[in-house]
């Protein structure tokens, strides 16, 4: 399993943080959603600066969990178990986007 290592910068106010890969490099993500799935953790990210009308769709997932008494972030390789996350949030989303929280947020 992969692990990526969650940086010291984090601004809460935009919710972006910088995320290093095992060969050292860093890129800047705004985190969109965390989500409870079977008991688990599963972090959402897309790029902040996206650089291609692809990257700007796309999402990206992590297993978060506690490690040495640090929050982590680790890739998921499990091909099925990102299809169930992946869907799980999709509900999740649709559900939120229906909700009269999200409808007062349009306003």
């Amino acid at each position: 399993m992969k692990k990526e290592e969650m940086t010291e910068v984090y601004d809460e106010e935009e919710n972006i943080l910088e995320l290093e890969d095992e060969e050292g490099n860093v890129e800047k993500f705004l985190h969109i959603a965390t989500i409870d799935y079977k008991g688990a953790w599963y972090c959402f990210f897309q790029k902040a600066e996206p650089e291609t009308e692809e990257e700007e769709d796309e999402v990206v997932m992590f297993l978060l969990k506690e490690e040495d008494g640090e929050q982590r972030l680790f890739a998921l390789e499990d091909e099925q178990l990102m299809d169930e996350v992946f869907a799980e949030f999709c509900h999740q989303y649709e559900d939120f986007e229906d909700s009269e929280e999200a409808m007062s947020l349009d306003q």
